[in-house]
């Protein structure tokens, strides 16, 4: 539902907010993994914006807890988003670039309209399963090349983050319909928190931290406070002021500000078939979402 009170343009600056923010992920991710285990990284990003979330949650009034049929919905969305997604990103950026990980997570938009379509029994029109079929064979290519003519297994730790935030995105948007985007997420992060606090304090047990360089914090802290929080605060309050249908287009230029950020930051080479996949993958995203767009309004 779009918020009267604002424009649709403000949706559009806020929307950008989140998807830069969201954008770093993949070179924070990879900073991290040079000091930190996978499973590390994934329960610090759950308490630091479980943290956020319950002061959010107290300051809005929101600490009820919310209806007891919406709590596995909850519970789904924050498992996809702060445990399998991170996890699986994190087991795969140990080995590959991350420019792999931009062009291959370009495919999220894509696989969660699968979700999201075999959820809802909606039957989309041929063209968005050719845009489907095309965004996935340009990823398989990429993975493909990248790979020396083979597939490695830190491709399958993508595909498997890409299914997890999609069920992710697709139970969250169920469930934020009613209680708003943001204290969805906050809820999510805060159920999360006790179990994954005791596993942090596990895996840290006997680590050096001496030996922890300052950017491997830096990713650490950006993933939990940014990657984690404030981008889906702002992302969903951009959903919110310009609707789904136009704001949620911006996200597919994640995975090209992405590779930026990866040449940028972390000196890595955006090879011209990385940079020919990322635009075919951008391009069928475009059809594939807008095929859906055009057959829900009608």
């Amino acid at each position: 539902m779009t918020d009267k009170s604002a424009h649709w343009t403000d949706g559009v600056l806020l929307g950008c907010l989140g998807m830069l923010g969201f954008s770093g992920t993949l070179v924070a991710t990879r900073v991290a993994v040079f000091d930190f285990s996978p499973l590390t990284i994934t329960c610090a990003r759950i308490v630091i914006a479980g943290f956020l979330g319950l002061a959010f949650l107290a300051f809005s009034g929101k600490l009820r807890l919310p209806d007891k049929r919406l709590l596995p919905s909850i519970v789904l969305m924050g498992l996809g988003l702060a445990v399998g997604f991170p996890f699986f990103l994190a087991l795969a950026l140990e080995d590959v670039p991350a420019v792999h990980g931009a062009v291959v997570t370009g495919l999220s938009p894509a696989a969660t309209a699968i979700i999201f379509v075999a959820r809802g029994g909606e039957r989309p029109p041929a063209v968005f399963w050719l845009a489907c079929v095309i965004g996935f064979a340009g990823v398989f290519y990429f993975a493909y090349d990248a790979g020396g003519g083979h597939l490695s297994l830190a491709d399958g730790w993508l595909f498997l983050a890409l299914l997890s935030v999609a069920l992710a995105y697709v139970e969250g948007g169920r469930v934020s319909g009613e209680l708003g985007g943001t204290t969805t997420l906050s809820w999510a992060m805060a159920l999360l928190t006790p179990v994954a606090l005791i596993v942090l304090v596990w895996s840290i047990a006997g680590m050096n931290f001496q030996s922890v360089t300052t950017s491997s914090w830096i990713g650490l802290i950006y993933l939990g406070v940014v990657s984690m929080f404030l981008a889906s605060v702002f992302w969903y309050r951009g959903l919110a002021a310009g609707g789904v249908a136009r704001i949620g287009q911006i996200n597919l230029l994640l995975p090209l500000v992405a590779l930026g950020w990866s040449a940028l930051f972390l000196g890595e080479e955006i090879t011209p078939t990385a940079i020919a996949c990322s635009l075919i993958v951008f391009a069928a995203m475009i059809v594939c979402l807008k095929s859906r767009t055009n057959r829900r309004d009608a």
